[in-house]
């Protein structure tokens, strides 16, 4: 079975390789960093086919490392396809997604999310995902709920940036008044790395430079 330093550096390789990709792999890179935030729950599965699930896992990534995204995308599926239920299955289901995301297929990526059997600490996880595909498809108001939705059940830390990707998307929806109520908010805060960013957008809505 992997051990707890083996999924921690495969956590930061992927996190290195999707911050070299499209917005959407880096969107993906915070689920990835939500997978190694819960990956306490996943040791606990210590054998059988929990186990075998994981350890395919792993070996499914190794594709990746060759830029080799078709071939991870058929190592990846076959995992989801094979553990079905188990933590190994869940986690390349998502990592999936943002594979198919990376070839430019949102919809297919969208539809590995919807049939996931993601267990109450992913769930959070696969809606980010699934807002990024949303988005790849032109569907930024079906992003933007859902970036909100996943904010509403994040640690803090992680709370802002989701709440900025959700009002980004409201304004490209052309929704502009749940555009400027998040910008408002997120203005306020002055110890946010976001605050300056909100007043630009909120000068944007308002047709004016902001101050």
């Amino acid at each position: 079975m992997p051990s707890e330093s083996s999924f921690e550096d495969t956590t930061d390789q992927l996190q290195d390789w999707a911050r070299g990709r499209s917005r959407p792999l880096a969107i993906g890179a915070l689920v990835v960093a939500a997978l190694g935030a819960g990956a306490f729950f996943w040791k606990s599965s210590a054998d059988g086919k929990a186990a075998r699930a994981e350890a395919a896992y792993f070996q499914a990534q190794a594709p990746i490392a060759q830029n080799d995204l078709a071939g991870a995308e058929r190592e990846l599926r076959s995992v989801a396809d094979r553990f079905q239920g188990t933590a190994g299955g869940a986690q390349a289901r998502l990592l999936l997604a943002q594979v198919l995301y990376e070839q430019g297929k949102y919809q297919a990526g969208v539809d590995v999310l919807k049939a996931a059997d993601a267990p109450a600490s992913l769930r959070t996880s696969t809606k980010v995902l699934m807002a990024g595909g949303q988005e790849g498809l032109g569907k930024a108001a079906e992003a933007a709920k859902l970036y909100e939705e996943a904010a509403a059940e994040s640690p803090i830390g992680q709370r802002d940036e989701l709440r900025a990707n959700a009002a980004r998307a409201y304004q490209t929806a052309g929704n502009a008044a749940a555009a400027q109520r998040i910008w408002t908010e997120l203005s306020r805060n002055e110890s946010s790395p976001l605050a300056d960013e909100a007043r630009v957008r909120l000068g944007e809505l308002a047709g004016k430079p902001a101050s």
